[in-house]
């Protein structure tokens, strides 16, 4: 029986990428050029505030998981980081980078740990449950300074989802089990050389990804605003899909624990960009998703006591437009980093097989 459910299983996940894949063709086609619009829209912001904001957090997440920690170091950190989350003392570059680095810095951190193994199967899905964050970037940049016209308001927004991951990490160690990671082989160190330039293909390779998430998710969202004319609606879509131009959407909006709870919460083309970069580790959606939920929850009600205890008064008369000097950019620029990105991984691939 096993064989055919399994069988059915496979027939069931064809049927559905088949039919979305020919219902999107459809609505693609039907509204082209709104999800033309609004895909040039989603590759400036890519330009304007994801790569700048994501890129350097995300190779020195790749380059700190593929390194390996003094043994001095593990002595003093291994006994707060069992304590508070029960994870081994390598696992500690993971945690810092996932709260600053952004929301796949975490992801990518903790994938390199699974697989030079100084972190379990468990434990690596454990980081990911946390230790997805906006970022100091994207959070004190981007979205306060750049769309609130306030660096406060984007330090707070950065505290309240970082000590809210943190709350959260401290609570899956505590129902997890105490386990130690077993090595039947020692991983033989890498080269420090070799080891920076793989952290920069790979980065440069999880960023075309992501720029390719982030402008097809700004079309859909073009194609949601030509469709839905409920505003509150619309917002609620746009947040829940991409991040970056539901805050935009959001700025001056909503409250400043909504927006804290939408920067928490990630967006759905976040969500998939994790799994994409999650490698070999098997994710539980389910808990996943609920991590997410609570992580937004405790992001809101964190920020409203910040708030309580720190008022802020924003100035909703300032335009986005005021301050798009700080992120201005040449869009020529932008498409020639992103060709080098690709230039790079080729040359890299090749020179892997020639050797």
């Amino acid at each position: 029986m096993k064989p055919k459910r399994r069988l059915l299983d496979l027939k069931k996940n064809g049927y559905t990428a088949a039919i979305s894949g020919i219902f999107l063709f459809v609505v693609f086609y039907l509204f082209s050029e709104e999800f033309l619009q609004g895909f040039k829209a989603g590759l400036l912001n890519c330009a304007e505030i994801v790569i700048p904001s994501l890129f350097p957090f995300l190779a020195a997440a790749s380059l700190a998981g593929a390194g390996e920690m003094p043994k001095c170091l593990k002595k003093i950190i291994s006994p707060v980081t069992e304590l508070v989350f029960r994870l081994p003392a390598d696992s500690l570059a993971a945690i810092v980078l996932g709260q600053l680095g952004g929301y796949l810095s975490g992801a990518k951190a903790a994938d390199s740990l699974l697989r030079r193994g100084a972190v379990t199967e468990a434990q690596a899905e454990r980081i990911l449950l946390f230790c997805v964050n906006p970022g100091l970037g994207f959070t004190v940049n981007a979205v306060g300074f750049g769309l609130l016209g306030s660096r406060e308001a984007g330090k707070i927004l950065l505290l309240s989802v970082c000590v809210s991951s943190l709350i959260l990490g401290a609570f899956a160690g505590f129902f997890s089990e105490s386990e130690q990671v077993k090595r039947n082989i020692e991983p033989k160190p890498e080269p420090f050389s070799a080891a920076v330039v793989n952290s920069v293909a790979s980065s440069a390779s999880a960023m075309l990804s992501v720029c390719a998430f982030v402008a097809v998710f700004s079309g859909i969202n073009a194609i949601f605003a030509k469709t839905i004319k409920n505003q509150t609606v619309l917002l609620a879509l746009s947040c829940l899909s991409e991040v970056t131009s539901g805050c935009a959407a959001a700025a001056r909006q909503v409250s400043l624990p909504v927006t804290a709870a939408v920067c928490a919460f990630g967006g759905i083309c976040v969500h998939l960009q994790i799994f994409s970069l999650s490698g070999k580790l098997k994710i539980n959606y389910a808990k996943f998703y609920l991590f997410r939920i609570l992580h937004a929850a405790l992001s809101f009600l964190i920020c409203s006591a910040a708030l309580h205890i720190h008022p802020l008064s924003l100035q909703t008369s300032l335009s986005v437009a005021e301050n798009a000097a700080p992120w201005s950019f040449s869009a020529p620029a932008a498409i020639s980093l992103l060709f080098l990105c690709a230039l790079l991984i080729l040359d890299l691939d090749n020179a892997r097989k020639i050797c």
